[in-house]
């Protein structure tokens, strides 16, 4: 189950899938720069069972060299659709009447 505090994981593993690094690569890089993470903490994150700390955030952009909102998913509304679409409103199909299966005998 995600957690609350960890909306970024799938991006950073996104990320890191993109530019094809290992989790361990991209770990040494984390430690080169200052910041210590295990490689199992790092598959937590990208998980999203391990909340993420505003340092670990700064670290990730760095590393990737996009902005640190880039990291964040695009705002969506409380029902899940993206901010600005239209939304499509289902409609229910009208059924055909059945006729019970004495009367349809009797005709």
């Amino acid at each position: 189950m995600p957690n609350n505090k960890n909306v970024i994981g799938r991006i950073v593993s996104k990320l890191r899938y993109q530019r094809g690094w290992s989790q361990e690569a991209l770990v040494v890089q984390l430690t080169v720069y200052g910041c210590y993470m295990t490689r199992s903490i790092l598959a937590s994150i990208e998980n999203q069972r391990c909340p993420v700390n505003d340092k670990q955030i700064e670290y990730f952009a760095f590393i990737f060299g996009v902005g640190i909102q880039d990291l964040f998913p695009a705002k969506r509304h409380f029902s899940g659709e993206k901010v600005g679409t239209a939304k499509e409103i289902p409609r229910r199909r009208k059924r055909k009447k059945q006729q019970a299966p004495c009367q349809a005998a009797r005709k």
